[in-house]
């Protein structure tokens, strides 16, 4: 039976004591626990464009994963959590359109309402320590935490597109990602974005230095970039800048 692995995925930076206050919880209930820091610079209490990306990346974790997806700034309000089981994936994440990405690609998936009032001491600003890292560690145990089952079309976000034309994520680099899963558009040739028309290239080393271009980055959105630059500077970007695919 291998160990069990809780991967957050938040938008609280990693200065601070959030990332280390929901350590501890899931291994005050279990000391074999394992966690890892999927990312901690999601877009910042932007659930829609989070959402994009949580799809993207969860492409690429092990089956059995269990995710802990908190950017909620709806936190202490009257949204509700929920519990998603895709495959044999577990997420746990705010009803605010985190999670409905994940369950619209998915089809056959799972929804519940975590009841989060039969928790004990949750208090109204963190619930990631109190309501959604408490609930992973009750699954990736095997318990069944308090819960009642949910029609997906009852989530918010289940109306939003399958792809989401915007900068969704600026990397460290100054690359910015889309919500566009390339795999969905076919074969585009190009992206419109801030008045120019960038054209796709395979990778940076496929362009001259300081060139714009686009191209489909190692989790398969279509993303913006400058070979040795930053394209967010170059092109003034910022997160819900729009874009455009074109086939010409």
């Amino acid at each position: 039976m291998p160990l069990p692995v809780i991967y957050f995925f938040t938008d609280f930076g990693v200065q601070g004591p959030y990332l280390g206050q929901m350590e501890s919880v899931l291994l005050a209930s279990c000391q074999d626990i394992r966690v890892v820091n999927l990312m901690s610079d999601a877009p910042f209490a932007n659930p829609r464009g989070a959402a994009y990306l949580l799809a993207a990346l969860s492409r690429y974790l092990p089956e059995h994963a269990v995710v802990v997806a908190v950017v909620d700034p709806g936190v202490g309000s009257a949204r509700k959590a929920l519990c998603l089981h895709v495959g044999r994936r577990w997420y746990v994440a705010p009803d605010n359109g985190l999670l409905s990405v994940l369950s619209a690609a998915a089809g056959d998936c799972s929804l519940w309402e975590i009841d989060s009032s039969l928790m004990p001491a949750v208090s109204a600003s963190f619930h990631g320590r109190d309501v959604f890292a408490p609930v992973a560690g009750m699954i990736a145990q095997g318990q069944v935490p308090q819960m009642q089952p949910m029609r997906r079309e009852a989530m918010v976000g289940a109306s939003w597109p399958s792809d989401l034309e915007e900068v969704i994520y600026i990397d460290g680099f100054g690359n910015a990602m889309t919500g566009i899963c390339a795999s969905r558009v076919g074969d585009f040739q190009a992206l419109e974005v801030a008045g120019q028309v960038l054209r796709r290239a395979t990778t940076f080393s496929s362009v001259a230095a300081g060139e714009l271009f686009c191209y489909v980055n190692s989790i398969g959105l279509i993303e913006i970039a400058l070979n040795r630059g930053s394209a967010a500077e170059a092109l003034q970007l910022g997160i819900g800048h729009a874009v455009h695919v074109s086939r010409r």
